[in-house]
């Protein structure tokens, strides 16, 4: 069965935030965009496009806004479920690892399994499903180059 997901919820979340957003500078820009045709340092169809252009730019960081943030969540919700999963692998692993040695020392009554003349003990690191889900590191400002720079110094 596949986890669910809050993927709806999340968006639901993202749109109703901005929905709810205030905009004082939007409506000090139309003041002042008002006050220089107003005052002859602009035409009326030249505020009218920077107006036009001005509501495009927010419009577009909106969408931008509603289509990335809820997938990133939904990102970081997959990514704490693979932390887990990962966590309790690790664990049943280690866990079968006690009971193997529980095992050894179960097989030389009186004498401890790591003592001199005991049965011999062997560890075995736990297994890790290598194809399965990893957890992820995410980096604020990374970037990844092409190209190597070396630099040479003439002493």
């Amino acid at each position: 069965m596949e986890p669910q997901t809050n993927d709806r919820a999340y968006a639901d979340l993202v749109s109703g935030l901005l929905d709810a957003r205030t905009d004082p500078a939007t409506g000090r820009f139309d003041a002042e965009l008002d006050g220089a045709v107003t005052a002859g340092e602009m035409s009326v169809d030249v505020a009218r496009r920077l107006r036009f252009w001005q509501r495009a730019s927010l419009r577009a960081l909106t969408d931008y806004t509603r289509t990335v943030l809820p997938t990133a969540l939904g990102a970081l919700e997959a990514s704490r479920r693979d932390a887990q999963a990962y966590v309790d692998e690790l664990l049943a692993a280690l866990e079968g690892e006690k009971a193997d040695e529980a095992d050894v020392g179960a097989a030389t009554p009186g004498k401890a399994p790591d003592a001199p003349g005991s049965a011999m003990t062997v560890t075995l690191a736990p297994q890790i499903d290598l194809e399965g889900p990893r957890p992820r590191l995410l980096v604020a400002g990374l970037v990844t180059t092409t190209e190597h720079h070396i630099r040479i110094e003439n002493r």
